[in-house]
């Protein structure tokens, strides 16, 4: 049942990003708790992302590419897509290498190509393309990669397409990210020109943001291990072990909307209590209408 004007999506995707592990568990930059951050992610996610057709996870999964810290991705994460009952799609990062990341994760394919990886579920096509270049932290795809890409999209599914790639393919707020951005923007638009992508899911900025790129929505995912606050002097960089997210991506037939949850618990004030709500769902939609949505005189 919906309560308003539109239907319930026909698919919903959860996406993290960045959750930059280390082996057994070590503290990121020896402050950070990424792996605490994560299994409290895991909580959330089994709560407010039940309805999921598909996790991502969109790069930078381990912060020095380790076995370990795949391994422990794993422990934490398949658990709650297997309650959920959704697929895990991984993506690499910058901090990911490739050979450790694919054995560890169980990804087919030889050890040091490119994770690109296509998944459908729930009539929506869900690409993976590998934006990581191994010795660098700048993305960029190759000739070959662009070429895949092309073919997985030749022909179009129900619910049109979904690329996932941690650089995203946007102009960078922060000077020194730059640096480190998309730098094969014309090879990709080409690649997807005319195609059915209807949204880029992507990390790396360790910020909630969006943008678009040749006319297609671009979506950031904040990190689950730390954020960027824009709001330090530039051009110096200030992580800060708070707003830590996730994003639902909830997909219609003929639009995309997406929320930003909080990935860590936190102090909450119920503004409307579960018997509340269940009263308010039970009412006849007239009724419901006046109670919920009529002003006081």
């Amino acid at each position: 049942m919906t309560l308003g004007m539109h239907p319930e999506p026909a698919a919903v995707i959860a996406h993290l990003s960045d959750t930059h592990l280390l082996a057994g568990g070590a503290p990121l930059a020896g402050v950070v708790d990424t792996e605490g951050h994560l299994r409290a992610t895991a909580e959330r996610l089994a709560v407010a992302a039940a309805d999921a057709d598909v996790i991502v996870v969109s790069g930078d999964v381990a912060d020095l590419g380790e076995p370990e810290a795949y391994a422990l991705a794993r422990e934490i994460l398949e658990p709650v897509a297997a309650g959920i009952g959704a697929p895990i799609v991984w993506t690499a990062g910058n901090h990911d290498e490739r050979a450790p990341m694919r054995a560890s994760l169980g990804l087919p394919g030889a050890p040091l190509d490119p994770l690109d990886s296509v998944l459908e579920v729930a009539g929506l096509r869900i690409v993976a393309l590998d934006s990581s270049l191994p010795g660098w932290h700048h993305g960029g795809l190759d000739d070959g990669q662009a070429a895949w890409l092309a073919g997985a999209l030749a022909d179009p599914p129900p619910l049109g397409t979904v690329l996932v790639m941690h650089h995203p393919p946007l102009a960078y707020r922060g000077q020194l990210m730059r640096l480190l951005e998309f730098r094969d923007e014309a090879l990709l638009a080409e690649a997807i020109g005319g195609a059915d992508v209807r949204a880029i899911l992507s990390g790396h900025l360790h910020i909630n943001g969006s943008g678009t790129f040749a006319e297609i929505p671009v979506v950031l995912a904040g990190a689950t291990s730390y954020a960027d606050d824009l709001g330090g002097p530039p051009p110096a960089m200030h992580g800060i072990d708070a707003t830590q997210s996730f994003n639902l991506i909830e997909v219609y037939a003929d639009s995309i909307a997406h929320s930003v949850v909080p990935a860590l618990p936190h102090p909450t004030r119920e503004t409307i209590s579960l018997q509340l709500a269940e009263q308010v769902i039970a009412l006849d939609p007239e009724t419901r209408a006046d109670r919920f949505s009529r002003k006081p005189d």
